[in-house]
């Protein structure tokens, strides 16, 4: 019966588009649902990702002889909005959703009915991701769990007592947990465990009052800026240690007036290329800019407009792309999608299996340090060191 009446909320409550109705006849409709407003770093990359594949798509003859059609709806960072848009998906006859991740387990509830297939191509968190529970959510991204070991594995090699810092969303609650764990195992101190608010000053205060030797923040962009400008102004030269929004160019735009002070900052991400090579994600690159332009960072270096690589638009794009290979290959799409191997973007494999949800291996996390405004891979970690730096 919770069925019936999820799936008759999903068919009677579109939401956060104009228009309704089912996918017109002839076209393989796939939903993005991104932080658009929220978090435009995050909502600009699903949406590119997507976008780039359908066209690559619809060139060789769409999906299934249908054309490939993305429909871009805004979930502003709210779960909330992010449920009404699975709602709007499955109304519009979507052959599949793909999103940031937040709001899973409300979207799973509406999506799973109807086993319309959910692609999570940023969030890591635990709770997101099980084959059983929520058979229709795929994750494309890093998990949080092996970021967080290989976090916890560096920073113990520099530091027996740091300071964690979070925001409420769920990126930077899972984040933090997961962390926290990983750093019992450890045996590495926690002098202070702070949730991220206005007065951050406050936080970090706390934190050097503490001894801490090293911080690590897990929270979207603004409070990783504002955690390190806080720090910095007050003449405080502690290593910084993030999750993938360290890389985020806010980070960068709300430091432009002290470039210096995002020197030695460190994040902990999937690596951009794959154990191939340079070139396929390099090819991926050509591609996306020639779709959209280069995306520049809104800070300059040496006299230059600083790059933003196109790295994590790779998960959107491989999500679609998997979609299509599942389609080709026939029968009930999500049995489909539990056997279809495709390769990414980036030259790596992306695939799942009936009790694999993850698609991306705990091998492939990175370190990656910045100077003067870009980052590179660092060079005192044994997966990061030869890994070729991506121009910027």
């Amino acid at each position: 019966m919770k069925r019936v009446l999820l799936l008759a909320a999903a068919l009677l409550l579109p939401a956060c588009a104009a228009g309704g109705g089912g996918s017109p006849a002839g076209e393989a409709l796939v939903v993005v649902s991104a932080p658009l407003t929220g978090e435009p770093w995050v909502g600009r990359f699903v949406e590119r990702g997507a976008r780039l594949a359908a066209a690559e798509l619809n060139k060789g003859g769409g999906v299934g002889g249908r054309k490939v059609r993305i429909e871009v709806l805004d979930n502003a960072g709210s779960p909330q909005r992010a449920a009404a848009n699975a709602r709007t998906a499955v109304s519009r006859g979507a052959l599949a959703l793909v999103t940031d991740g937040v709001g899973a387990l409300a979207v799973a509830e509406v999506s799973e009915p109807v086993d319309l297939p959910v692609f999570v191509v940023f969030e890591g968190g635990a709770s997101i991701v099980d084959p059983k529970a929520r058979p229709t959510i795929f994750r494309l991204a890093p998990a949080n769990a092996p970021m967080s070991r290989r976090l916890a594995d560096y920073v113990s090699e520099k530091a027996t007592k740091v300071a964690l810092l979070a925001d409420g969303t769920s990126y930077g609650r899972e984040g933090v947990e997961a962390t926290r764990t990983s750093l019992a195992r450890n045996k590495i101190e926690v002098s202070s465990d702070a949730a991220i608010g206005e007065d951050v000053a406050a936080q970090v205060l706390q934190a050097r009052r503490g001894k801490a030797q090293a911080l690590i923040v897990w929270a979207r962009a603004a409070g990783v800026a504002a955690v390190v400008r806080a720090a910095r102004s007050s003449g405080w030269d502690v290593p910084i240690f993030t999750g993938p929004t360290g890389e985020d160019p806010l980070v960068r735009q709300r430091l432009a007036d002290r470039p210096e002070w995002l020197d030695g900052l460190t994040f902990v991400s999937f690596r951009i290329t794959s154990e191939v090579g340079p070139e396929p994600f390099a090819a991926y690159r050509k591609a996306y800019e020639q779709e959209f332009g280069a995306e520049q960072v809104g800070v300059q270096a040496g006299g230059k407009p600083v790059i933003m690589p196109p790295d994590w638009s790779t998960y959107a794009y491989d999500a679609v792309k998997l979609t299509a290979a599942a389609v080709a290959a026939g029968g009930p799409l999500l049995a489909a999608l539990n056997s279809t191997v495709i390769t990414g973007a980036n030259g790596d494999e992306r695939g799942f299996g009936p009790a694999d949800r993850e698609g991306v291996s705990p091998d492939d996390m990175y370190f990656g340090r910045f100077a003067d405004l870009r980052f590179a891979p660092v060079q005192d970690d044994i997966l990061s060191t030869d890994l070729p730096p991506v121009p910027q």
